[in-house]
C-alpha cells in the first residue's frame, strides 16, 4: 500500500469505527510533538561535535578567522584536499565499473550463488578497513602471494607489481573494497525496471545499445549517481587506509585533523580543518539526498520486477569471467589473509609452514613461540597475550555503541514515519557530512576525560545515521492497515505499535544492530584519536602489529576480529550461503 493509500485508509477506518475527532488530534500532536524531538536529536548528534570545533578555534589565540586562515593559507590543507577529492573520484569511478557488470548479473539471471553475490554488499561495513589494508598487502605486495607466484611461474627476479604504495594502489584498494555497495544498489534498481521499457525501444527500430540508453538508464541514472556519491563519501572519509597507503601516495584531509590532533597538539588547527572538511563533504551529502529523492520517485515508476531467468550464452561467459575476476582480485585477498594467519614464518618473507603458533603468542604471549600449540597447560604458563584483553575491550565498546545506535536510530525512524520534506531529509543525512575523526575530535572536547565512554558515544553517533535511514526506509514500506485494525479493535497506540509494527520493523532492527556492531568493532579511529590507558581494542592490536612488521601475527589477530564482526551480521542472513 502506497503512503498516500494509507493515509486515505487511516482517514476512512477512523471514521467508520467512530474514532472521536480529539482523539485523532490528540495523536496528531503527539506525532507532532515527537518528530521536532526527533529532528533535534539528529541536527544535535551532528552539529554538537562542530559546534565544538567551532569553539576551540574561536578560543584559541587570535579567534577562529585566524585559524582558518591559517589552515587555508598552508598549502598542505588544499593539497590534502585535492588529493582527497581526487583519490575518492577515482576510488567511485573503479567501484562503478566493478559492481555494474555484478548488478546486470543478480539483476537479470539466476545462478548459484547470487544470494552470496548480493551479501557481498555487507562487505564494506563489515570488513573492517585494517583488514583490506592488510589483506591486499599480503596479496599485492612485493613480497606478497601475487608477486611470488608470478615470479616462481616466469622466471623473474624482480616483483612484476609495485603499485600498491602509490596513488593507484589506494584507489585500487578503495575501489575493491566499495564495489559490492554499487553491486547492491544499482543491483536493486535494475531488477524493479521492467523489461518492456527497452523492449519498445527495440520495436521502434532501436540497437541494443540504443535501447539500453533509452530505455533502461534514465531509471537507472539515479541509483547509479547514488551509489558513486556513497561510495566517494566512503572514500573521502577513509582513515586507516590512507594512514598506512597515503606517506608514499599522499594525504587526506581526515588523515591531516588527526596528525594535527594527535601528533602535533595543535587542537586549533585540528578544529578548523575539521570545519574545512566537512563543509566540503555536505556537497557530496546533499548530492546523495537528491540522487536518493530521484531513486525513489524512479522505483515507484518502475512497477514490479520482471521475472529472471538462468544465465546462458554470453551470460553465462560474463558470469564466468567475473566470478573469475572477483576470485583473483577480491577474494584472493582475503583468502591470503586467511592462510597467513595459520602460517609460521622464520623471518618477515621466510618459508613457513602450517601451524597455530601465531594464535598462541597472541593469547598466551611471545614466550609461546617455542612451545607445543596443543600443549595448553605448558602455553598457560607463559602467561597472557593481548588477544583476549583486545578482543574484550572490542566488545566492550561495539555492543552497547550498536544497542544504543539502534534504539536511537529507530526510535527517530519511528517518530518521523510519514514525515517529508527538506528538513527532514537533511536531518537523516547530514550525520553522513560528518567523519569519525572529526566526530571524536569534536566530542573529546565536549567530554575531554571520559576514556572509554566516548568511544562508545562516538562509534554509536558514527552508525546511528544507517541505522535511521535503513529503520525509516523499512517502516515507509510496512502496510499500516493491521495497526488501524488493531486501533478500531481498542488496542493503545503503543500496544499497536509494539504489537504489530515492531515485530513488522524486527527484522531491519536486527539487521541494523548488526551493521552498527560490525561497523563499530571494526573502527580503529575513534580509538586512535581519544585513546585510553589500557585500552587496545583488536583494529588497534592488528595496526600495531602491522606497524611492527608482525604480519602473520596480525593475520591471526585479523582473524578473530574478521569473526567478530561478519558472523554476526551474515548469522542474520545465512540464506544466503545456501543459493
Amino acid at each position: 500500500m502506497s503512503r498516500a493509500g494509507g493515509e486515505r485508509a487511516s482517514v476512512r477506518t477512523s471514521s467508520e469505527a467512530g474514532v472521536s475527532p480529539a482523539r485523532g488530534l490528540a495523536t496528531r500532536q503527539g506525532v507532532g510533538l515527537g518528530g521536532p524531538l526527533a529532528l533535534g536529536f539528529l541536527v544535535l548528534v551532528a552539529a554538537a561535535p562542530l559546534a565544538a570545533a567551532l569553539f576551540r578555534a574561536a578560543s584559541s589565540e587570535g579567534g577562529l578567522s585566524r585559524a582558518l586562515s591559517q589552515a587555508l593559507a598552508d598549502p598542505a590543507t588544499f593539497a590534502a584536499l585535492a588529493f582527497g577529492l581526487k583519490e575518492a573520484a577515482a576510488s567511485a569511478l573503479l567501484a562503478l565499473l566493478i559492481g555494474l557488470p555484478g548488478a546486470w548479473l543478480v539483476a537479470r539471471h539466476d545462478f548459484p550463488g547470487k544470494r552470496l553475490l548480493k551479501a557481498l554488499a555487507g562487505v564494506p561495513f563489515c570488513v573492517p578497513p585494517i583488514l583490506v589494508v592488510l589483506a591486499f598487502v599480503l596479496y599485492f605486495g612485493r613480497n606478497g602471494y601475487a608477486n611470488r607466484l608470478l615470479m616462481a611461474l616466469f622466471g623473474l627476479k624482480e616483483p612484476p607489481l609495485g603499485f600498491l604504495y602509490s596513488f593507484w594502489g589506494l584507489v585500487f584498494v578503495h575501489g575493491f573494497y566499495n564495489f559490492p555497495v554499487v553491486l547492491q544498489s544499482v543491483g536493486d534498481a535494475w531488477a524493479s525496471i521492467p523489461r518492456d521499457r527497452e523492449e519498445a525501444a527495440r520495436t521502434l527500430g532501436a540497437g541494443r545499445l540504443r535501447s539500453f540508453a533509452v530505455g533502461l538508464l534514465p531509471s537507472l541514472l539515479p541509483s547509479i549517481v547514488q551509489s558513486s556519491a556513497l561510495v566517494f563519501l566512503f572514500c573521502f572519509f577513509s582513515f586507516v587506509v590512507v594512514l598506512v597507503f597515503g606517506p608514499l601516495g599522499g594525504s587526506t584531509l581526515e588523515v591531516e585533523v588527526y596528525r594535527a590532533a594527535r601528533m602535533n597538539a595543535d587542537q586549533a588547527g585540528a578544529a578548523a580543518l575539521a570545519l574545512v572538511e566537512t563543509v566540503a563533504a555536505l556537497g557530496v551529502v546533499l548530492l546523495l539526498g537528491l540522487a536518493e529523492r530521484r531513486q525513489v520517485a524512479a522505483a515507484r515508476r518502475s512497477g514490479a520486477a520482471q521475472a529472471t531467468g538462468r544465465a546462458r550464452g554470453a551470460a553465462l561467459v560474463v558470469l564466468c569471467l567475473y566470478a573469475l575476476f572477483l576470485l583473483l582480485f577480491f577474494a584472493g585477498p582475503l583468502l591470503s589473509l586467511a592462510a597467513e594467519a595459520f602460517t609460521e614464518r622464520r623471518g618477515m618473507a621466510g618459508p613457513g609452514g602450517f601451524g597455530l603458533g601465531n594464535f598462541a603468542r597472541l593469547f598466551f604471549g611471545t614466550g609461546a613461540a617455542g612451545a607445543s600449540a596443543g600443549d595448553l597447560a605448558s602455553l598457560a604458563a607463559f602467561g597472557k597475550g593481548p588477544l583476549l584483553g583486545a578482543l574484550g575491550d572490542t566488545l566492550g565498546t561495539a555492543i552497547p555503541a550498536a544497542l544504543l545506535a539502534t534504539f536511537a536510530g529507530g526510535g527517530a525512524a519511528l517518530l518521523l514515519r510519514g514525515r517529508k520534506g527538506a528538513l527532514v531529509e537533511a536531518a537523516l543525512s547530514l550525520p553522513l557530512a560528518v567523519s569519525g575523526v572529526v566526530l571524536a575530535l569534536g566530542w573529546s572536547f565536549l567530554f575531554p576525560s571520559a576514556g572509554r565512554g566516548l568511544v562508545i558515544l562516538v562509534e554509536a553517533v558514527a552508525t546511528l545515521p544507517f541505522t535511521a535511514r535503513s529503520v525509516s526506509a523499512a517502516l515507509a514500506s510496512i502496510d499500516r492497515s493491521p495497526v488501524l485494525a488493531a486501533r478500531t479493535l481498542g488496542a493503545s497506540r503503543l500496544r499497536a505499535a509494539w504489537d504489530v509494527e515492531l515485530r513488522s520493523a524486527l527484522p531491519v532492527l536486527l539487521t541494523s544492530g548488526a551493521f552498527a556492531f560490525s561497523m563499530a568493532a571494526g573502527d580503529a579511529s575513534a580509538a586512535l584519536l581519544i585513546g585510553a590507558p589500557g585500552f587496545e581494542p583488536l583494529p588497534l592490536l592488528v595496526y600495531r602489529l602491522v606497524g611492527a612488521y608482525r604480519f602473520p601475527e596480525a593475520c591471526a589477530a585479523g582473524l578473530v576480529l574478521a569473526l567478530a564482526t561478519g558472523v554476526i551480521f551474515f548469522a542474520k542472513d545465512r540464506e544466503a550461503f545456501h543459493a
